[in-house]
Order: C-alpha cells, then sequence, then structure tokens
C-alpha cells in the first residue's frame, strides 16, 4: 500500500490477546470474572485498523477484517476547524435551547453487570430478554421530554451499533439488534431528538492502546454518518482521550459531517464556571447547579467571545452500593439496575424533592435538564421508574414551555 502521509497501523487482534484482561470488580463488591477474558470468542479476532494520514490534515482509515476480506474505507478531514455559536441567534443553539427537559438513556453493558464503571466487554452479557425501545420513547414524549441521548459506547469496548471497528458490538450480543438504530428511528417516529452519547478512552488512564486515536475517529466517522441527521454528540471523558486526540479534533471530526449538530464536551462535576475542553457547543454540571447568581452563557476563550448555554444532568434513582454519584437526595446511579442480578437494585427518587431539585436548576440559568431514565437488564422501562417520570414531567411543567 502506498505510504499517504504519517502511516500508523496496528493489529488490534495480537495485541489485545497479548494483553490479556482482569478480573473486574464490581461497585456491589462482586468479583466479576468476564467470559473469555472480558471478551467473546469472535471478538478476541479484532480488525486490523490503519489510520493514513497527511499534513494538510486529511487523512481516512482502513479497516480489514479478518479472513482478508474487502477493506472498509472511511475519509477524516481534519483540516477545517469549527467554533461554538458567538450568540444566542445561532439556530443550531436555538433549536437544542428549546429542548428543556430530555432523558439521559444510560444503558450498555453495565446494566447487566451491575457496576457504573464497567470493563466487562463480553458481547454475551449484553441480553436483555424484553428490548422496547419504542416504550421508552413513548414514556419519554408522555413526561414531556424533547430530546434524549443513548449511552451508545460507555466505558467497556461495547458498542450499541454495528461497527466495523470491532466485533465487540451489538451484533455480537443474543438480542443482534442495531439498538442505536432502532432508538434513532423511534425518536424520529415519535418526535424526539435524538442523541448520541460516547465515552473517550485510550489514554494512560483508560484502556491505552496505541492505536486509540484510529479507532476513535473511525467510530465518531460511524456515528456521523450511518445515523442521518442526529441533534447532538455528548462527548464524556476528554481527560480519558489518548494524548495525540484534541478536544478541537474530536469536535471538528463531528462538525465535519454534523454541522447542525450540538457537540458538548461533557465538564464533569462543576457548576459551569470553568471550561476544561474547548470547544464545546454547551457548558454542564453533572449533578451539579449552575452557581446562585446564575449561569453566564457568554464567555471568553483566547480572546474571541462565545455564547454556551448550560445544561444540568440529573439523576432519578438512588444506588447506595457506591457513591459514584452524591447528590441531595443521597447517592445514585446514573444506570438502572434491576432485581433479581445478584446486585443491588436501583430505586426510584421521590418526585417531590427531584423535581425541586431541578427547578433550582432551571431559576439559576440552566437552559436544558437531562434526567438519567433507563430501562434495567429486561430491556424495558420498569412500571415505578415510568410512572416517576410521567408525574416528574407534571410537576416541571411550568418550567418546559419557557
Amino acid at each position: 500500500m502506498k505510504r499517504i502521509g504519517r502511516l500508523v497501523f496496528v493489529v488490534i487482534g495480537v495485541f489485545m490477546a497479548a494483553k490479556g484482561a482482569a478480573p473486574t470488580r464490581t461497585m456491589a463488591g462482586n468479583s466479576e470474572e468476564p467470559r473469555s477474558g472480558g471478551r467473546s470468542e469472535a471478538a478476541l479476532a479484532e480488525p486490523q485498523i490503519v489510520l493514513q494520514e497527511q499534513p494538510d490534515g486529511a487523512a481516512r482509515i482502513v479497516i480489514r477484517a479478518p479472513g482478508g476480506s474487502r477493506p472498509v474505507v472511511y475519509p477524516v478531514d481534519l483540516s477545517k476547524h469549527y467554533h461554538p455559536a458567538r450568540d444566542q441567534s445561532d439556530p443550531t443553539i436555538r433549536r437544542w435551547e428549546s429542548y428543556r427537559f430530555g432523558a439521559f438513556v444510560h444503558f450498555n453493558i453495565n446494566t447487566f453487570c451491575g457496576t457504573e464503571i464497567c470493563r466487562v466487554n463480553d458481547p454475551k452479557r449484553f441480553a436483555p430478554s424484553h428490548l422496547d425501545v419504542a416504550g421508552w420513547i413513548a414514556t419519554f414524549k408522555k413526561a414531556g421530554m424533547r430530546y434524549a441521548v443513548l449511552t451508545v459506547r460507555h466505558t467497556s469496548e461495547f458498542l450499541l451499533w454495528d461497527s466495523a471497528t470491532t466485533h465487540c458490538d451489538v451484533m455480537a450480543s443474543p438480542v443482534a439488534k442495531d439498538v442505536a438504530r432502532a432508538f434513532v428511528r423511534e425518536c424520529r417516529r415519535q418526535r424526539i431528538a435524538p442523541g448520541f452519547y460516547y465515552c473517550m478512552w485510550g489514554g494512560k488512564k483508560w484502556n491505552p492502546r496505541p492505536n486509540a486515536r484510529a479507532v476513535i475517529l473511525a467510530q465518531l466517522h460511524e456515528l456521523t454518518t450511518k445515523f442521518g441527521e442526529i441533534p447532538l454528540f455528548w462527548i464524556d471523558m476528554m481527560l480519558w482521550a489518548p494524548s495525540d486526540l484534541t478536544a478541537q479534533q474530536v469536535y471538528d471530526a463531528i462538525k465535519s459531517r454534523q454541522r447542525n449538530a450540538v457537540v458538548h464536551l461533557n465538564q464533569h462535576v462543576q457548576d459551569g464556571a470553568e471550561i476544561r475542553y474547548f470547544p464545546t457547543d454547551v457548558l454542564n454540571g453533572e449533578i451539579t447547579l449552575p452557581p446562585l447568581y446564575g449561569h453566564d452563557p457568554y464567555r471568553t476563550v483566547e480572546g474571541k467571545r462565545y455564547y454556551l448555554p448550560y445544561e444540568f444532568e440529573a439523576v432519578s434513582q438512588g444506588w447506595g452500593v457506591r457513591r459514584v454519584a452524591n447528590t441531595p437526595l443521597g447517592p445514585a446511579s446514573w444506570f438502572t439496575y434491576g432485581a433479581g442480578r445478584g446486585f443491588e437494585s436501583s430505586r426510584t427518587f421521590p418526585v417531590k424533592p427531584l423535581a425541586k431539585w431541578i427547578k433550582q436548576a432551571y431559576d439559576r440559568g440552566a437552559d436544558n435538564v437531562l434526567v438519567a431514565a433507563a430501562p434495567d437488564h429486561t430491556g424495558r422501562l420498569r412500571p415505578e421508574d415510568a410512572e416517576q417520570l410521567v408525574r416528574l414531567g407534571r410537576a416541571l411543567e411550568p418550567y418546559l414551555n419557557r
């Protein structure tokens, strides 16, 4: 193959086979021994990924599946830099601000392992018995929600879409259904704006690999090209990203394919006063209210002024296993953990104090509120969770049409 610029060639399968996988400690304190060392047998034979870059920022990623089949080629263009809105009149931001209330759908292999920070990535573990995507969206709609964000890749390597980059995806699971595609289809059918959450990885703090940059760019390419227009990309844990992949490159990779999407780089547990990762179209506070004096959306970065509205992310369920999410309502979980799995199940927070907490966010200048709301291991929303969301929507109704 002719070399184009800098050539990076990594055989993932050999690397991962040599690396192996250690048993995972769940948050419940149970020792999880993933099948096949954390992967299915099929996932051990991972594709070969080649990243070819030119000095001008143009690149292509070549993915070769085991067995010598025809390679998949993804063009990547990082030559043009994009930036957030300069004022509130920006149509992309105005559309995002109109959403007001949404569902943060934490549903991935974590749901089946009982741990918020999951390393288990055997596709066989993802086995919902009654997957009901239409039912989720119908409940969100009934609750007055206007957008929903699905965790298509969380802290493990497991992907909720059919990907050429790995065999550790939903198509290798017992359901063998592209959940991300079903989610987008149902959102559109029921007039809810769909969004994708993607968790970064590949740096020295989380799952380091020499070709992480290539794989991440390939996966972002798939998410921005396989599903039509996606209004929101929610990018988490930039501090885990490989050192050769910057926030600007992540932002550009998405914007180059989805110009009208909001690209949100999570700023973590803080009140929005600090910009930790830039560019981002939105500032936020994970389970953290805006300052008492209110959120100031106009910020100056490197001498240029931008308009960066605020999103408040709330959790709706208590979980006493480990305090990953500490809230005024008590320790909580982002994922929904059902009963009968050998670990503690999560429980719904009472609506009244939950609504009071969220109203504080709106009163302090939050434009949107994204509430963790997801199915359990069955693939369905529990009845008590669905009831809570609908009642919560009614309690927040005066805030949702402002």
